[in-house]
């Protein structure tokens, strides 16, 4: 329904009220009356107005202030005053009430129809203003809508950008609510963890994480959350295979102008790989840093263990070139300087071996091996120490054993001494015992574990320090190792080398101040031919020392030795001139070459590092000039391939510096039964 329209009739007279109203009755207006300016004043806020008839004369304020006070009200500002008066029509008269806000003039008495058509042009003319209004305030509201959603469709389309943004991206992606809980997750965070958007959402995504990495997660974020802090943490997610993996989880708060939070945006990225590597890096950096400490403690005590027997050497000799020694002084002085001698020989071979398998240079001569003699040898060696500190030695079998095995002789033998002495070494008083048993494959009795266990009762280690016991340049107590000596590679050396025969050496049991228990393995063969060996103790009591007789054991024997170090060549021909030998000297291989086709010689030493023509050469040339007695080569080169260079150059056996005195003499005398008859120096020529 139409609604009607708003008209104010104001006129101090009921007759004059009652005349407009019949003019103007029916369902088009409200008409609206009032008896005087005041009371039109009070009306005119609570009504929309669309024309207002005003009598000009009126009690109180009359019509002309009337029409000026409502032009000041908001409601009629614009609407417009016709007065209706009977009286004056003068031009001042009328002029002053358009003044005061008026439009239109109706003089009574008034034509009925002039009224009407009046306030009814007035009327349309509202109405169109309404309608007018109406379509401005439809068209805004429409602009206004367009508006919105043209923002609405741009938020939708950077949302989408974004999302598109967050999927290309390879890591997981995510926002969170101020509270924390999830709203959004890319496809990377999907695809990653396995999870849906339903099982991520809200607190969802916790179970993706490590317990332990979520509480660290969750208080780093707690703590950042007052002050809007942006933070990053690592912590372990959960891939979609189950694997745990190491993620760094970065967050930026999102923030109103006045700083208040509403988001978090954050991104989770897998640094698993990266992390691995840095701790296996630091790992590494430890370990090196404590090799380099043990090294230089090593060397510390290597420095240590050097100088001392060189001293005695030094100081000993010293004392032989002075004035006062007896006969008996000097013998018990050469004692202790070759007793020193041994000792820095033995630093500086297992120097040389651990050097060796350090650098993958150590190898295995096997060959077929009486294992009963070995043992023998073995006992012989250690018995004197253990003699010396009041122990008992003792080697059993705990079962049989085969008399002969296919290993490198040299290498068991050094694992045991090695393994032996040291227990020897640490043992105060008691014993020391070596349980030795062969320990057959099922499939095949001929192969097996050789087992030896060297049970000791000496001060024993704890479990911390026997971890660090068999690691090169580790020894388990400075102090201990002042007190007892010893370089701290023997039993490194010795589990490297029974690796290499695929065994292995470690502590089995130990007890401080009670004793410890090592084991040996290796793995080997029994010869077609060998038997089995139940006693082992008698076997070792019924060994006796090979005594040797130099005297004239070379007698007549014509040999040169060539060698550009005057003290070796000095040394050489004190061992030979004493078996009996005719010894000659050159200084270099030059002078070799010279004096061995310039005399019949039927030995010559030939001493390998020298200048000006090295040993290898000077044999070469010998041989090629038609030289076919024996040529031994001498050097300092503990290597097997020197040894073999030594042959290849035309060498028929190979001696390593320092010179043991009666294997020189065996050697020679060896080669001298095997040497043709002497040859004429003409054939040399």
């Amino acid at each position: 329904m139409k609604s009607r329209i708003d008209v104010l009739i104001v006129d101090d007279r009921l007759d004059g009220l009652i005349a407009l109203e019949a003019i103007l009755e029916g369902t088009r207006y409200n008409l609206v009356t009032a008896r005087s300016g005041l009371e039109a004043l009070e009306l005119a806020p609570k009504y929309n107005f669309a024309v207002i008839l005003l009598d000009v004369q009126m009690p109180g304020i009359d019509g002309f202030e009337t029409a000026m006070r409502l032009k000041n009200i908001p409601t009629c500002r614009y609407t417009p005053i016709i007065f209706v008066t009977a009286i004056n029509k003068d031009d001042t008269y009328v002029f002053k009430g358009y003044q005061s806000g008026a439009v239109d003039y109706v003089f009574k008495p008034f034509d009925e129809n002039i009224l009407r058509s009046k306030v009814s042009v007035f009327a349309d003319l509202f109405e169109k203003s309404i309608k007018i209004e109406e379509q401005t305030q439809q068209l805004k509201k429409s602009a206004a809508n367009e508006h919105y959603l043209r923002l609405a469709q741009l938020e939708v389309e950077s949302l989408k950008r974004y999302q598109n943004l967050a999927n290309s991206i390879p890591h997981a992606v995510w926002r969170s609510k101020a509270d924390g809980t999830m709203d959004y997750f890319n496809r990377g965070w999907r695809t990653y963890t396995g999870l849906s958007d339903q099982q991520s959402h809200g607190l969802g995504w916790q179970v993706a994480f490590e317990p332990d990495d979520l509480k660290v997660f969750l208080r780093t974020w707690m703590k950042n959350i007052g002050h809007a802090g942006d933070f990053e943490v690592e912590g372990r997610i959960k891939n979609a295979e189950g694997e745990s993996r190491w993620n760094l989880i970065k967050a930026i708060a999102e923030t109103t102008t006045n700083g208040e939070i509403i988001a978090w945006l954050g991104t989770c990225t897998d640094i698993h790989d990266r992390k691995i590597t840095e701790e296996k890096l630091i790992k590494a950096q430890q370990e090196a840093d404590a090799a380099n400490a043990a090294k230089t403690n090593f060397l510390a005590n290597m420095s240590h263990e050097i100088r001392t027997p060189l001293n005695s050497i030094l100081g000993f000799t010293e004392l032989m070139m002075g004035p006062l020694q007896s006969a008996d002084d000097q013998i018990k002085n050469l004692a202790i300087i070759k007793k020193n001698g041994n000792s820095l020989l033995k630093i500086i071979n297992e120097i040389l071996d651990i050097s060796k398998v350090e650098t993958g240079h150590l190898e295995m001569e096997v060959v077929e091996t009486d294992l009963r003699h070995l043992l023998i040898d073995i006992h012989t060696l250690l018995e004197v120490q253990a003699h010396e500190k009041c122990l008992k030695l003792n080697f059993r079998c705990s079962n049989p054993i085969p008399n002969k095995i296919m290993t490198d002789p040299t290498r068991y033998r050094q694992i045991l001494v090695n393994i032996i002495g040291n227990s020897i070494k640490f043992t105060k008083s008691g014993q020391v015992d070596l349980e030795i048993g062969w320990h057959p494959d099922t499939e095949n009795p001929h192969c097996g574990i050789l087992r030896c266990f060297v049970i000791d009762t000496g001060i024993g280690i704890d479990s911390e320090d026997a971890k660090n016991l068999f690691q090169p340049f580790a020894q388990v107590d400075s102090s201990k190792s002042r007190r007892f000596g010893g370089t701290g590679l023997g039993l490194a050396l010795s589990l490297r080398l029974a690796k290499a025969l695929n065994g292995d050496a470690y502590i089995k049991e130990s007890k401080v101040d009670q004793g410890s228990t090592f084991q040996v393995d290796i793995r080997t063969t029994m010869p077609g031919d060998a038997d089995l060996v139940g006693r082992l103790d008698m076997s070792i009591k019924e060994a006796e020392p090979a005594v040797i007789n130099y005297k004239n054991s070379l007698r007549q024997t014509r040999i040169l030795v060539v060698d550009d170090s005057s003290d070796n060549r000095n040394l050489i021909s004190q061992f030979l001139l004493a078996a009996g030998a005719e010894v000659d000297c050159a200084v270099d291989g030059i002078d070799g070459v010279g004096k061995a086709l310039a005399k019949d010689y039927e030995i010559i030493l030939m001493d390998i590092q020298m200048p000006n023509l090295d040993g290898h050469k000077a044999t070469a040339q010998l041989r090629e000039k038609g030289y076919s007695r024996p040529i031994i080569a001498l050097t300092a080169h503990a290597l097997k391939q020197e040894r073999i260079n030594s042959i290849n150059a035309g060498c028929d056996d190979h001696l390593t510096k320092p010179i043991d005195r009666r294997t020189l003499i065996e050697q020679v005398a060896k080669h001298k039964l095997k040497m043709n008859k002497p040859q004429k120096i003409s054939t040399l020529i």
